[in-house]
């Protein structure tokens, strides 16, 4: 089962997360939003938080109660990243779906756009 690794560092104010799965960095962000969406869409059943605290995904309610007991060097940041997971909404099979969508009108009304 992939697992996978998050990091944070503070670089001008903004909070960093790294995130690592089979020891190779995947994404850089500071979006949380965005790292779970990465892991769902690499299939990551695991999650590590700077190596002191682990939970299965999706996350739980009973989970991100716990980790309010861990001192992670950004704990907010953790905490968002944890709620985040436990959001089990379907992965999109393609990329920018809403330039698709916007594709197929354009086509749909022809050349002269009527």
């Amino acid at each position: 089962m992939p697992v996978a690794e998050v990091w944070f560092a503070r670089r001008d104010a903004v909070v960093t997360m790294t995130l690592k799965m089979d020891g190779a960095i995947v994404l850089e962000s500071t979006s949380q939003e965005s790292i779970a969406r990465e892991m769902r869409q690499r299939g990551a059943r695991h999650l590590s938080i700077e190596n002191m605290y682990s939970v299965t995904l999706p996350a739980t309610e009973a989970a991100l109660i716990a980790a309010d007991d861990y001192a992670f060097s950004e704990s907010m940041a953790a905490l968002k990243l944890i709620a985040a997971c436990a959001v089990s909404e379907p992965v999109p099979v393609f990329a920018f779906p809403e330039r698709r969508r916007r594709k197929a009108l354009a086509d749909k009304q022809g050349p002269d756009g009527a």
